[in-house]
């Protein structure tokens, strides 16, 4: 059954990278760096037997991927949805879909980045080889991960969003669901 949710959370992820395909921020290179990190990620980690690569450097990956789309988001100049936009006083406001999607994606690979590490050290825990502090934190960050993939997906339709960019965030807020409902059994 974990597997099973840990294969389907790859196919919103899939069809997420898709959308940044035909989205504004289809010629980001950060944009697509942290779309092919997560997926290379997702799959060395839930496809193969013996990942090739340490979860815990692809999370590291994934995290300071997700940190350097914050930076580049903040950094932005003004007028493209930058800090010093009025318009853009709000993170999302509907007028920066390229704007609202960086800071979608920023947290979407920070909260990736843990689940591919808890995915791996619950699989432990189940074992029996972790404390029980271990499996409460593996918890919290199931949960932070499932507030986040609600809340998300809630302002994907909310927001006056482009349809690309709604269905990127909404796909994305899938997969991290399917990932954190493991952590949470």
């Amino acid at each position: 059954m974990i597997e099973a949710l840990h294969l389907g959370s790859m196919l919103p992820a899939t069809l997420g990278a898709c959308c940044v395909a035909g989205s504004a921020d289809r010629r980001s290179p950060l944009a697509w760096f942290g779309m092919l990190a997560m997926l290379a990620a997702m799959a060395d980690t839930m496809l193969l037997p013996h990942p090739l690569v340490a979860p815990v450097v692809w999370a590291a990956l994934l995290v300071a991927t997700g940190v350097a789309t914050a930076v580049a988001l903040r950094l932005r100049p003004a007028g493209r949805g930058g800090a010093g936009d009025a318009q853009a006083a709000h993170p999302a406001h509907p007028a920066h879909p390229v704007r609202a999607m960086a800071l979608h994606r920023a947290l979407q690979a920070i909260l990736m980045g843990g689940l591919i590490v808890a995915a791996g050290a619950h699989h432990g825990a189940a074992g029996g080889g972790h404390s029980a502090h271990g499996v409460n934190v593996i918890a919290a960050l199931g949960v932070a991960a499932l507030v986040f993939a609600v809340a998300s997906g809630l302002l994907a339709f909310r927001r006056r969003l482009p349809p690309l960019p709604r269905a990127e965030a909404a796909l994305g807020a899938a997969s991290v669901a399917l990932m954190s409902l493991p952590l949470l059994a």
